[in-house]
């Protein structure tokens, strides 16, 4: 069997935030006609994570970007720190984009928080069973990307693009143990 994929690409222009992808995860298998099978949403960055939780209660997402910016102090020299009114902690981190040999960001990118957040807050991917042709989540689950590194428009670098990809693997049947 053939898998299916879509590809989601958006512009993340702000520093922290969520992205709801609980309709394009749902658009995607419904195109796929899928009855039965796993859908995988992957992300292609490692400061962008995937994750379900409830999205839609816009008061626990502040508070749980709250939460994060918080427990992992910005570094002080990142470009979030120097904006005026930047109310969460800052600290010095050792982490440099331009010490990978593979960066080819053109900022000066103090970003060691945003990769640990990424960590701590969620995972690459998120596994979610298909069934009678629909992703199957809980009544206040919905599907996000946990975007902690993004742009605000300004600098060098103005906006970063994100990828998300949206896999479904169909499954000739499922059976109950």
């Amino acid at each position: 069997m053939k898998a299916f994929l879509k590809e989601i690409k958006f512009p993340s222009k702000e520093y922290a935030h969520f992205k709801n992808l609980t309709d394009e995860v749902k658009e995607a298998v419904k195109k796929s006609k899928v009855k039965q099978g796993i859908v995988v949403v992957n992300s292609k960055h490692t400061t962008l994570t995937v994750v379900i939780q409830e999205i839609s209660e816009p008061n626990l997402l502040k508070d749980m970007l709250n939460f994060a910016l918080h427990l992992v102090p910005t570094d002080r020299r990142a470009w979030q720190a120097k904006k005026e009114g930047f109310a969460y902690p800052t600290c010095d981190w050792t982490h440099r984009c331009q010490d990978n040999p593979f960066c080819n960001e053109i900022d000066e990118d103090y970003n060691a928080p945003s990769h640990i957040r990424s960590m701590l807050y969620g995972h690459p991917s998120v596994f979610i069973p298909i069934q009678d042709g629909k992703p199957v989540l809980g009544k206040y689950q919905e599907v996000a990307a946990l975007e902690f590194d993004g742009r605000d428009g300004t600098g060098k670098n103005p906006i970063r693009q994100r990828t998300v990809q949206i896999w479904i693997y169909p499954v000739e049947g499922i059976e109950e143990l």
